[in-house]
């Protein structure tokens, strides 16, 4: 709600806070650079009329960044809510920033790879010719991916791209497929906007399976490496693995980290969060996965 996001851009307005572009967040993990406690970024899908008529005022005013991911198709169609390009001009040329959500806003991972090519392909076309640009920004419609949806986007020339997938960022993060905590009506109430501000990376490697997009859901045996293993002793997780979100119970072997044999899956888009307790701090990491 609005009442919500002025409470939230009060917050990050206080001096504890350090607020980024999303290209700046690219830019730290490209260069090493060293995120500061309280970094936070602002980014927006679908680029609605009612974040320009009442969100993108309050993020202006306020001198905040903003970075709204467009599906060009639905401005091409003009489907009732959603931005002209005449918006989308005004809102450039007032500070804000543009990036790249696909033309038809499809799920990419169900698609072949050459409609995945052309679709993305068409909306970088319509930028070129409507903002005489093509952002360099980019994120998933659904927060869904695959190996190789990302290898597509690598061919295109896109350098970066965002989920839906909650969690930190870090200078080990994907960049291909960044988490972002979603602040909405549902989740986002200050204690949780401040929780999430807070939050350190929980970084883990061998990530299995690697592929975000899965055809067999018999075949997912999950489970990753915690890089701290002073973050394992009191390590949880939880998931909507069968639609409905419940503990997962875990097999903690050294820093191996395994989902119980017993951990069943259901089709559709599900969600994995892990965190942990450690010296009065907590730790953060969030995936995404498509079984089909």
């Amino acid at each position: 709600s609005i009442e919500q996001l002025k409470s939230q851009i009060f917050e990050v307005k206080k001096d504890h806070y350090n607020i980024l572009k999303a290209s700046d967040v690219i830019r730290h993990i490209a260069e090493g650079i060293k995120f500061k406690k309280n970094s936070v970024a602002f980014t927006i899908d679908d680029a609605y009329v009612s974040f320009y008529e009442n969100g993108w005022p309050l993020f202006r005013d306020n001198d905040i960044p903003a970075t709204l991911f467009v599906s060009t198709d639905m401005t091409d169609f003009s489907i009732p809510g959603y931005m002209s390009w005449d918006q989308i001009r005004k809102y450039i040329n007032e500070g804000g920033i543009i990036g790249q959500h696909t033309a038809s806003h499809l799920s990419l991972p169900f698609n072949n790879l050459e409609n995945i090519k052309e679709d993305i392909l068409r909306s970088q076309k319509r930028f070129k010719e409507e903002l005489g640009f093509v952002p360099d920004l980019f994120a998933f419609p659904f927060g869904e991916a695959s190996e190789d949806v990302i290898s597509i986007i690598k061919e295109l020339d896109i350098k970066s791209a965002f989920g839906q997938h909650s969690g930190p960022i870090s200078h080990k993060s994907n960049i291909y497929y960044m988490p972002r905590f979603s602040i909405n009506e549902n989740f986002g109430d200050m204690k949780r906007f401040i929780f999430s501000s807070s939050l350190k990376p929980l970084i883990i490697k061998n990530l299995n399976p690697s592929d975000m997009f899965i055809s067999n859901s018999k075949l997912i045996n999950f489970s990753f490496e915690v890089e701290n293993k002073k973050l394992i002793n009191e390590l949880q997780c939880f998931g909507n693995l069968t639609g409905e979100w419940t503990s997962i119970d875990l097999i903690k072997n050294e820093s191996k980290i395994l989902f119980s044999e017993q951990t069943t899956y259901k089709e559709g888009r599900r969600r994995i969060n892990c965190t942990s307790k450690f010296d009065g701090e907590w730790y953060w990491f969030g995936h995404q996965i498509l079984i089909k």
